[in-house]
């Protein structure tokens, strides 16, 4: 059975993108409602430095629907800072009782940071908009935000997944990305509750609800919080409204942001597979072939054949016509991409899951029928 390691993968992701791609051409054409809602917040993360609060111009005409969250672990060059930013701009902060141990020197955007300030807020602020916005410090939208929330809100839904969209300027790395993106946009047609934490919109009262319950695992946050909606009864839906966000473009930063991602991977398919195996092909794809065959996969490269040669033809020729439409000379280093992420990151991310785990004692299974505690 070594052949079915070996075309299982290319298999998979054909068939499942090609059907993601059929959804979503249905999709395409379609705009938003006419609805629009000023009855909103917008709740953004900071923290380490003010420096990275580099959506402010777009932030500034919100005013004090702007929520600046961050921790009470912070310098007071930090705390000055975010005085002067509050007072210019006119928008409100929420400072949380957590305080993370790290150095100031470097970022700090592992562990539970980015999501207990967020919980913290939603479950101690007053005043706070019927809907909310999660959005990240340099993120913004090509359309106004009244106009994702207005379309929410003649909609059916709680909570929405939106459409990420990479810089176009960039090398190969980032082209790769653009179309790794576009894949990955194209299954929120099928699977809406997993959401981008770049950029999220839904109810206060359910986002409240959800982070209550978030296990404040930072890898796979977001997809955690989608499902945990979708565990509580909470409707999600996919809305074609697009949001800039940056993709690394150099290898360090995208090696670093992809181990992470693939423990994040390992900790959603395996650690909490009792919830992802209620969508079968999603699982299938994810946590059988993805991560328990890639030994297979390893052994099957050590035997070159034709069988490999024909999988290879087949899986370039799949993926230039699932992306004909938005094709370019990068197109054709996609399926090596794929095999790269699959074979090297994969076994790295397992490894991965238990060095961000271990440290913070927080193993990310997800628990919608116990809150947790503050």
């Amino acid at each position: 059975m070594w052949w079915l390691a070996l075309i299982a993968l290319p298999l998979f992701w054909v068939s499942v993108d090609v059907f993601a791609s059929l959804r979503a051409r249905k999709y395409k054409n379609v705009a938003l409602t006419d609805g629009w809602s000023e009855d909103f917040s917008i709740l953004v993360p900071i923290y380490g430095s003010m420096n990275y609060l580099v959506n402010l111009d777009y932030l500034a005409r919100f005013g004090d629907r702007v929520v600046l969250c961050t921790t009470s672990g912070e310098s007071d060059e930090f705390y000055n800072e975010l005085v002067d930013v509050v007072e210019q701009y006119g928008f409100r902060q929420y400072i949380s009782p957590y305080k993370a141990v790290t150095s100031s020197k470097k970022r700090r955007t592992g562990g539970v940071i980015r999501d207990r300030v967020i919980r913290d807020a939603l479950s101690s602020m007053v005043g706070l908009g019927a809907y909310t916005v999660c959005i990240d410090a340099d993120t913004a939208t090509a359309d106004p935000l009244e106009k994702l929330v207005g379309a929410l809100e003649q909609s059916d839904a709680d909570f929405a997944s939106i459409e990420l969209v990479p810089q176009s300027d960039g090398g190969m790395l980032v082209q790769l990305q653009r179309h790794e993106y576009r894949q990955s946009m194209r299954m929120r047609f099928l699977l809406p509750w997993m959401i981008s934490g770049a950029c999220h919109v839904g109810k206060t009262e359910v986002f409240r609800d959800i982070m209550q319950r978030h296990s404040l695992f930072f890898q796979g946050n977001d997809v955690e919080a989608g499902l945990l909606g979708e565990q509580l009864g909470y409707k999600a839906v996919h809305l074609p409204f697009d949001v800039d966000t940056e993709v690394p473009s150099r290898l360090r930063p995208w090696w670093r942001q992809r181990i992470a991602w693939a423990g994040g991977e390992f900790r959603l398919f395996i650690t909490n597979f009792r919830y992802v195996i209620k969508h079968p092909l999603l699982w299938v794809y994810g946590g059988l072939i993805t991560i328990m065959m890639v030994g297979l996969r390893w052994w099957t490269l050590m035997e070159p054949s034709w069988v490999l040669l024909g999988v290879a033809v087949l899986y370039y020729a799949s993926v230039i016509w699932v992306n004909w439409e938005t094709r370019n000379r990068w197109l054709l280093l996609m399926p090596p991409y794929a095999l790269f992420n699959s074979l090297i990151l994969t076994p790295i991310g397992v490894v991965w899951y238990f060095v961000m785990a271990i440290p913070e004692r927080n193993f990310g299974v997800i628990r919608p029928n116990r809150p947790f505690k503050a």
